[in-house]
This record gives structure tokens, C-alpha cells and sequence, in this order.
């Protein structure tokens, strides 16, 4: 009896056509970390279910927030707020970013340094964590950044889109 019961699922995935590892939202036209480069504040919901390739979901409907669900782990979140221009962010997996390059022994004092007023730039923070950064969030006023170094360690940073400096700077290094 178990074998007719698991040769007719078989024949059942195979007849319909289903795939038992298929992931959500196989429409996406890109990863999470190139839709972010392909989505821009100014951008309609309409123009960015036209990027995702697929519609997103209101989740708040009082300050007009959308998410595009990409799988279990990554996402886009779009918030318009009150405006016509909207905050962009992800959900991701801090784990895949992960970089044997990154260097954070810097990151302590160039907190300190940010609050004493010290201008660090977005291309300063390259040449500390010795890479690039990962574009984790966007809007008309400013772009977050975050690197991940081979531990988990990570630090994101606010990069003000007038000046090219660093507003804030976070992180956690064990």
C-alpha cells in the first residue's frame, strides 16, 4: 500500500508539472541585492512591480507600504509615507554577505571619530573595511551600506547622498 501511495505522488509531480523544491516568486526579474540598484525613490508602485515582475503587497495601507517577497529569506520593502518619493530597504540573509576582505578593527574608532564630528566619506569606510559595501537601503536623502566580514561581524553605515558622508555607523564585532 505505501509503495501505491508514493509511486502516485510521484505521478501526480510529474503529470502537474510541480517541482516540491520550487522557491516563491520564480517571476522576480532580479536577486535582492540587484533590485535595489534597479529601483529608485522616485519610482511608482506600478514601475516597481514592472522592475520586480511581479506586484508587491501593501502591508500597511495608512502609510502606503509595499513588499515584494523574493523567497523566505530576502524581500523589498517600499515605503511612500506621506510622500511621492519612498525609503527602500531589504530583508535579507546577513549571512550571504559574508566577505573574507571586509576588515572591521577599524570600526570602533571611526565611531568615535563620527562623534566628534570627523567627515568620513563613503569611500573612507572602503578603505577601512578594505572593500565595497552592500547597498541595504535607499531613499532621496541618504544610502545604507553594510559590510559582513568572514565571523558575522558587520557594520552598516548611513551615507548622506548630498556630501558623501557617513551619518551614522553602526555594527556589532565579537
Amino acid at each position: 500500500m505505501k509503495k501505491n501511495i508514493i509511486l502516485f505522488i510521484i505521478f501526480i509531480t510529474l503529470f502537474t508539472g510541480c517541482n516540491l523544491n520550487e522557491e516563491k516568486n520564480t517571476l522576480a526579474k532580479c536577486e535582492v541585492f540587484d533590485c535595489i540598484n534597479k529601483i529608485e525613490p522616485e519610482n511608482s508602485v506600478e514601475e516597481i512591480n514592472e522592475i520586480m515582475g511581479f506586484n508587491g503587497v501593501v502591508t500597511d495601507e495608512k502609510y502606503k507600504i509595499y513588499y515584494w517577497e523574493l523567497s523566505d529569506d530576502d524581500g523589498i520593502q517600499v515605503a511612500y509615507y506621506s510622500s511621492d518619493k519612498s525609503q527602500i530597504k531589504l530583508k535579507y540573509d546577513r549571512d550571504v554577505l559574508e566577505n573574507k576582505k571586509v576588515n572591521l578593527t577599524k570600526l570602533e574608532e571611526l565611531k568615535e571619530d563620527l562623534k566628534k564630528g570627523v567627515k568620513i566619506t563613503y569611500d573612507d569606510l572602503t578603505k577601512y573595511f578594505k572593500t565595497n559595501g552592500t547597498l541595504v537601503g535607499k531613499s532621496s536623502i541618504y544610502k545604507k551600506y553594510t559590510w559582513v566580514d568572514e565571523d558575522g561581524n558587520y557594520s552598516t553605515a548611513t551615507i548622506d547622498n548630498k556630501t558623501n558622508r557617513c551619518t551614522l555607523l553602526t555594527g556589532k564585532i565579537d
